[in-house]
């Protein structure tokens, strides 16, 4: 494929971008004969990263922590499901409309579709991520109790199941499933999540 001035332009705005979303979305650009190229970027401001998209026409983008609660500030429209859930990961720019949507929640419900579903599970941490983990659970029926700074001792000896929903390392490896996304969980539901970005991307 060669680029062009109507290739459409999808990025990722992240302060640890990594190139997974680059790996996965340029292939499949190339596979489908989409005239399309995806970049990851670092951002430590996100409001100057919206003001960026809609200078550059950027066609879509992903947002990840620490940015998806608060990119919702940013946008004119919110997805029926993005608002219920208070959290965003994808944005479509349509000439200079935005509109946010949360692919993140399907990332996990199918995760655990094609797993085995627990009795109950404890959500490490309260933002974002953590949001559309809830959101799933409710779906899916699973009880669950969030843990934040304020109680995060209860996740030393805990004998449930624990869905890790931050950026940071849990010591209780004995029932994790850790969804950051170069962990292998994570990887997972970033690729289930990613094709329903790839869905919205080239609707």
């Amino acid at each position: 494929m060669q680029i062009n001035r109507d290739t459409k332009i999808y990025c990722s705005f992240s302060n640890n971008p990594g190139n997974n979303g680059c790996l996965f979305f340029n292939q499949k650009f190339q596979k489908e004969n989409k005239n399309a190229i995806y970049k990851s970027f670092y951002s430590d401001n996100i409001l100057q990263s919206v003001e960026a998209v809609k200078a550059l026409k950027i066609s879509g983008f992903a947002v990840s922590m620490p940015f998806k609660i608060e990119i919702l500030n940013y946008v004119d429209e919110i997805d029926e499901i993005c608002e219920t859930i208070g959290s965003c990961n994808t944005v479509l720019n349509n000439k200079g409309k935005l509109k946010a949507y949360n692919t993140d929640w399907i990332g996990i419900r199918d995760y655990f579709l094609n797993s085995e579903i627990p009795n109950s599970i404890l959500i490490a941490g309260n933002g974002g991520f953590s949001r559309a983990a809830q959101f799933t659970f409710k779906k899916l029926k699973i009880p669950f109790n969030v843990i934040t700074r304020k109680n995060w001792i209860d996740l030393k000896k805990s004998k449930q199941k624990i869905f890790n929903a931050t950026p940071v390392d849990i010591e209780n490896k004995l029932n994790l499933i850790d969804a950051r996304p170069n962990e292998y969980a994570g990887k997972i539901i970033a690729k289930f999540q990613a094709q329903e970005q790839y869905k919205l991307y080239t609707k």
